[in-house]
């Protein structure tokens, strides 16, 4: 009878060792509820302090092994276990965690250690200023984020975590470099689902305002955007960002594009207009820049049919002297007594070239005068009836020795300027650092095309 009382009692003592350590492991605190002492306010970390051992030997000498080896003090209660550890009393999965030595009559505020710098406040102002504009007047601005807790109170600095109003009323807390603690960000969300946390730093605008367009949640962001209006010509527009506030943003002619800083040139204000018409805001933030000079800049239109207006205008385009209905001599008569000449219809030296320009009628006489004149060294170039502007131009060209090929060409350099102007024609590019650019071509220059050449350093003449 006593060996089976002792059997039952040494069952009962392992069963309940078990349940000691079962309950010890299944409550282990949550790490991201853990809270760094050095983020308190308090002088003095907070914290369980480690008593004098008895042998008189410093509590700084007791071993690492033997300190990690010590378990954190537990109490069960009724309504489960509590485990005394230094943090910030929450609720996670139904189980109460307390602080420990932390007064719940007076709570603490947590503070976030940070340092600014001159360059993340620029870019902090900057973006407050495009935010403004972009969600418009009338909108509250957010003030210092401050939570109220039941046993705690939390609280940001407003100059070193900024708070910027998103598109759907939440707000967007700045985190530059990310020195906000996972507690924080915890509390911050699961008291407040509509606050946002953005980390990148202002200093890399377009990564930044990126996320920060992510964070505002519009219902419509779209990178390096760009847009045509027309054909020949064809204006291309370009932006980093489109933002389309609402799903009736297109159908309300509210699209907002938006330029970052950079070296391209700023949107003048005649496009900035036409862009509105269209039904795009423009928020431009590229600075005022004035186009380089790099030569003489021409954009050529040529507006005849006739052939001979076309070649006279190409050779005042190019600056090459041209005459009209010159003789020339084929025979002096000095030997054979009979003087004969050949009148040319355009003649122009050019590079020591002689060239003959003719309008060819067809004849057998013109015909063999024209071969008569190629051997005496002159270049003959027919012109059929049939040529149109491109035809006698790559003729023209080609025969004073300008490269050029027929196209839907860009009056400038794209990496220039967030705008662009592509027409049908040449592209004559001169000789030299600073060598002129002359874009010739047939099509109607729009009071639109015009201006922006202008304002790219173009001189625009219409013919």
């Amino acid at each position: 009878m006593k060996l089976h009382i002792w059997g039952l009692f040494l069952m009962f003592c392992v069963f309940a060792g078990l349940i000691t350590l079962g309950s010890s492991s299944c409550f282990a605190l949550d790490p991201k509820f853990e809270l760094d002492t050095k983020a308190l306010g308090s002088k003095k970390p907070a914290g369980r302090k480690t008593a004098e051992p008895q042998s008189g030997v410093p509590a700084s000498a007791v071993s690492r092994k033997e300190t990690q080896s010590m378990p954190r003090q537990t109490v069960r209660s009724k309504k489960g276990v509590q485990r005394r550890s230094p943090g910030l009393g929450m609720k996670q999965h139904g189980k109460s965690r307390d602080i420990s030595r932390v007064r719940t009559a007076s709570p603490r505020t947590l503070r976030q250690p940070f340092r600014t710098s001159a360059g993340r406040d620029e870019g902090i102002r900057w973006t407050r200023k495009v935010w403004d504009r972009l969600l418009g007047t009338g909108r509250p601005v957010p003030g210092p984020l401050s939570i109220q807790g039941r046993n705690f109170s939390l609280s940001l600095d407003p100059e070193r975590y900024p708070v910027f109003p998103a598109a759907d009323g939440g707000k967007i807390v700045i985190d530059t470099g990310m020195t906000l603690s996972p507690l924080v960000k915890t509390i911050l969300r699961e008291q407040d689902p509509g606050i946002r946390i953005v980390s990148e730093h202002p200093d890399n605008r377009r990564s930044f305002f990126s996320s920060l367009l992510a964070a505002a949640r519009f219902y419509s962001v779209e990178e390096n955007f760009s847009v045509n209006f027309g054909s020949d010509p064809k204006l291309t527009v370009t932006s980093d960002f489109k933002i389309e506030k609402t799903s009736d943003s297109l159908l309300k002619n509210d699209v907002t594009l938006v330029t970052l800083p950079g070296k391209r040139t700023s949107m003048p204000e005649l496009l900035s207009s036409f862009l509105e018409k269209e039904g795009f805001q423009v928020i431009e933030t590229s600075p005022a820049i004035s186009p380089v000079s790099d030569g003489r800049k021409v954009l050529y239109s040529v507006q005849g049919s006739n052939q001979e207006s076309i070649v006279d205008e190409l050779f005042s385009a190019l600056s090459v002297r041209c005459e009209k209905n010159r003789d020339l001599l084929l025979d002096d008569g000095a030997l054979s007594g009979v003087s004969l000449s050949v009148r040319a219809d355009r003649f122009s030296q050019s590079n020591g070239k002689k060239l003959v320009f003719s309008f060819s009628e067809e004849n057998p006489v013109q015909y063999t005068l024209l071969r008569l004149l190629e051997l005496k060294g002159y270049r003959v170039v027919i012109l059929n009836p049939e040529d149109d502007f491109r035809e006698i131009s790559e003729k023209v060209l080609s025969s004073l020795g300008f490269p050029a090929v027929y196209g839907m060409q860009p009056l400038w350099e794209v990496a220039e300027t967030r705008f662009n102007v592509q027409l049908s024609g040449f592209v004559v590019a001169g000789n030299g650092r600073n060598g002129s650019r002359i874009f010739l071509t047939n099509v109607t220059v729009d009071p639109l095309v015009r201006e922006l050449a202008r304002y790219q350093g173009f001189e625009v003449i219409v013919k």
